[in-house]
């Protein structure tokens, strides 16, 4: 049964920890806002974890209300997850993350009350989803990418490094790249096996990611298909510097290491355990399998 959205009822589920906090003075500043604008009632809740996260963006998507994630990129996907467990309900997210990539993405302001306007009075963007199959055969979802080799070792670190803020997204590359050894990667795209010795594999929905970096250009995310980019290790990796600066701007794809793919259904294997991570966050290690559902998530945006 599809449920029809009420702007004017509003249930936020707030990261306390996003942005080392910065969601508690975010969220505050964007009810102020909506008050002003007639919105007539507003539920806060805090997550205690990805699960609780989830299950609060399903209820609230139920009672028909506008669903609001106010935090970073994972917590999105967490509450994303609770919300396209009910068709016809909608999300819309409050930026309060460290790195914000896919509401930069998006387009999505990050003033409280440009935030409110896009939630009582904005358009609906329909965009796609990743399901991602883990070895266990539990099926997740992405909304922004899903990747593997060197960059989710250095997410690994970025995420321990919370303390150093936004920092932490240039100082742990250069820090995991130090013990870094390519892996041995088998990527099937639509069927179609492509093996290769890799730095990086990057399953693309937005693109975006690492605190600004234009890590796949030419992603978009409704177009119902990823790109995949694959950087070749057999160059060495203190190449890497100048291409995650290159990065900034998008203009690495011209580097003869990186190529591109393009499809709806796409595995990706390792020759020895390396950290997947979905939106900056650990999924498992892989191999996974990512397909594509198309237009599946709607979204407030200006």
């Amino acid at each position: 049964m599809s449920i029809e959205v009420n702007p004017l009822r509003i249930v936020a589920v707030v990261n306390p920890i996003s942005g080392g906090g910065a969601s508690k003075q975010q969220w505050p500043a964007v009810a102020d806002a909506l008050a002003t604008a007639g919105v007539t009632y507003v539920r806060v809740v805090e997550s205690e974890s990805s699960e609780h996260a989830t299950a609060v963006a399903a209820e609230s998507a139920r009672s028909g209300a506008l669903t609001v994630a106010v935090g970073g990129d994972g917590h999105v996907r967490d509450v994303a997850e609770g919300v396209l467990s009910v068709d016809g309900a909608r999300l819309g997210i409050a930026a309060a993350g460290r790195g914000n990539d896919l509401v930069r993405h998006l387009g999505l302001p990050k003033d409280p009350a440009a935030i409110a306007a896009v939630l009582t009075g904005g358009a609906t963007r329909e965009i796609d989803v990743l399901d991602v199959r883990r070895p266990d055969g539990v099926t997740t979802i992405a909304v922004g990418n899903v990747y593997t080799g060197l960059d989710s070792e250095a997410t690994e670190l970025i995420n321990s490094l919370r303390w150093m803020g936004s920092a932490a997204y240039r100082v742990a590359p250069v820090m995991a790249a130090v013990r870094w050894k390519p892996i041995r990667a088998s990527i099937t795209v639509d069927g179609q096996t492509r093996e290769s010795l890799a730095h990086m594999v990057v399953v693309a929905n937005s693109g975006d990611y690492g605190h600004g970096l234009r890590m796949v250009p030419t992603a978009s995310i409704d177009s119902g298909a990823v790109e995949v980019l694959l950087l070749r290790g057999d160059r060495s990796k203190y190449r890497l510097a100048r291409l995650m600066k290159q990065a900034e701007t998008g203009s690495h794809l011209d580097r003869r290491e990186v190529e591109l793919l393009s499809g709806t259904s796409i595995t990706v294997a390792t020759d020895r355990p390396v950290p997947v991570h979905a939106d900056g966050d650990y999924l498992c290690e892989a191999p996974v399998t990512i397909t594509v559902r198309p237009r599946a998530l709607p979204i407030a945006v200006p």
